[in-house]
């Protein structure tokens, strides 16, 4: 009996060992990958590659990426693994002008991906979808975009930050001497921004707790570990969606985004009403097939080559036109409060910053006869800066992401980056490497002095993409963090206190830069008219 059980532990253990060479050779079977192409690359574990701290949370997505790259300095590019496939992090910055822009058709689509059963609203809108479908749909949806809009959507703006500020006089007059989160004031104020903007619904996000805009936006950015996870697989193995069942929009958000969509497409068109919002431009789509493009604002409007199929299979109804809401919700909110909040955050701590931007404001409003318009905002040179100098040290997407769609060499290394390839820049990497902004942590608005912005290297700032798929939200993304801090500046000025933490500490779940807990700050009435 004994022989029999001790022969058949000895054939258990041989046919283990011969199940886990197995697994390991198979799971190792690419790390040879980037040696044999000479690229530098990153030492892979086995089943893992190099994403092990990424899946332990211990970096946020835009985190791993600048890890990666100052893991090899003055190299080009760095091959990495995700489990046994091989990336990309691009460093180079001509070699990422030519991913962007230059050569743009071989990188024309992002990584990232949703399975349309499962999640339509996250496969359809413009930040996930691909190839010709993308093209035709950044077509349509650009003259949404242009100056002249943003001009007129601005109202609905300033009235959303105007409250804002009125919120936070209500509670420095009940307690002058208290530290307020900024963050969750922006981020309820710009809930309140997209809703209204978007939907065309007053969401009261600043009066009412319990605002269902907001609670829906709150869980869309709360990354638990489940959607931390999530999230990783969306970026870095989007053909594990399927088969995971994930969505890029969470089913709750989206069964609520729908409905008030739809309901706000019937109630304007049975009242012809109209408000230059979002919902006034969807509308127009949806009826007509396109946007009007105002003569002065065609010179901004993007044009591509599309074919007629392409046409059919988007013909802005149903879903296919609530992702498009839906996007620039999740988008907007989020992006925006945490520009405003790391603005005063940084300006807290430097006051001479914040006298030099509340004095220029002064002026402005001065010659203005009190009135904050467009072009009182996008007028002031510094407010320009700080906003820019905290889209460096902060970008609300630290890293771009793109796939190879055909081969493409690479005339001065000799590498030719195979179609399927999955590449990744890191916008936070490049934006806080000392080779480009000496000092990098340093907060300093001077580096985007008109002397500032000519001697920066090309494509070592893009908090808003560069090329073709840039972010089409830019201006309207600017206009309301601008807007935010020049309303806030005007009524207070901003000081840490006890409570403030420095530094901040950033979380290192999830795909945007935000910080980890609240940016609590005092608010002290000062008003400048």
């Amino acid at each position: 009996m004994g022989l029999v059980l001790n022969s058949w532990l000895w054939e258990a253990i041989a046919v283990l060992t011969v199940v886990i060479t197995v697994a390991y050779l198979y799971a190792t079977r690419h790390f040879s990958y980037w040696a044999k192409r000479g690229v530098p690359y990153i030492k892979p574990i086995p089943f893992l590659g190099n994403v092990k701290d990424l899946f332990l949370l211990k970096f946020s997505l835009g985190g791993f990426c600048m890890d990666v790259y100052k893991k090899m300095p003055g190299k080009p590019y760095v091959g990495f693994f995700i489990l046994d496939r091989p990336a990309l992090v691009i460093r180079d910055t001509d070699l990422i002008k030519k991913v962007l822009v230059k050569d743009f058709n071989y990188f024309a689509d992002r990584h990232v991906n949703s399975d349309p059963h499962v999640d339509p609203l996250g496969h359809k809108n413009l930040f996930v979808i691909k190839g010709q479908l993308w093209k035709y749909l950044r077509t349509k949806l650009s003259p949404t975009f242009t100056s002249g809009r943003m001009k007129k959507m601005f109202s609905l703006v300033a009235n959303c930050d105007k409250q804002m500020a009125d919120h936070l006089e209500g509670l420095t007059d009940k307690d002058p001497t208290r530290t307020i989160d900024i963050k969750e004031i922006a981020a309820k104020c710009t809930t309140d921004v997209i809703s209204t903007c978007a939907f065309g619904i007053a969401s009261n996000s600043l009066q009412d707790p319990n605002a269902e805009f907001r609670e829906f936006g709150k869980k869309t950015f709360e990354y638990n570990i489940p959607r931390a996870l999530e999230t990783i697989v969306f970026f870095f193995l989007p053909s594990f969606v399927k088969l995971a069942n994930l969505s890029f929009f969470q089913k709750d958000a989206t069964n609520f985004l729908r409905k008030v969509f739809w309901d706000t497409i019937d109630q304007r068109e049975k009242s012809k009403t109209k408000r230059n919002d979002l919902v006034d431009f969807l509308i127009e789509l949806k009826n007509k097939g396109s946007i009007e493009v105002e003569e002065k604002d065609k010179a901004e409007v993007e044009h591509y080559d599309h074919d007629a199929s392409v046409v059919q299979k988007f013909d802005f109804s149903g879903d296919d036109l609530v992702a498009q809401a839906a996007l620039f919700f999740v988008a907007g909110f989020e992006t925006s409060a945490s520009t405003m909040s790391f603005a005063l955050y940084e300006l807290a701590l430097q006051p001479k910053l914040q006298e030099r931007l509340r004095n220029e404001i002064a002026d402005s409003l001065k010659d203005n006869g009190g009135n904050i318009t467009y072009e009182l905002v996008f007028g002031l040179k510094y407010l320009d800066m700080v906003i820019s100098e905290t889209l460096r040290k902060y970008p609300t997407l630290p890293f771009l992401d793109r796939v190879c769609l055909k081969d493409y060499h690479i005339p001065e290394t000799g590498l030719t980056i195979e179609k399927g390839t999955p590449i990744f820049i890191p916008l936070q990497g490049i934006q806080t490497d000392p080779q480009y902004y000496p000092n990098p942590e340093r907060f300093d608005p001077e580096r985007f002095s008109e002397e500032g912005k000519r001697s920066r290297v090309p494509f070592t700032y893009m908090p808003f993409g560069e090329g073709p798929h840039n972010c089409i939200g830019m201006r309207f993304g600017l206009m309301s963090a601008k807007t935010g801090v020049l309303h806030i500046l005007t009524k207070f000025v901003v000081e840490a206190s006890e409570d403030t933490p420095v530094p901040l500490q950033m979380n290192t779940r999830g795909a945007v830069t935000t910080s980890k807990g609240g940016v609590p700050l005092r608010f002290i009435k000062s008003p400048l008219l």
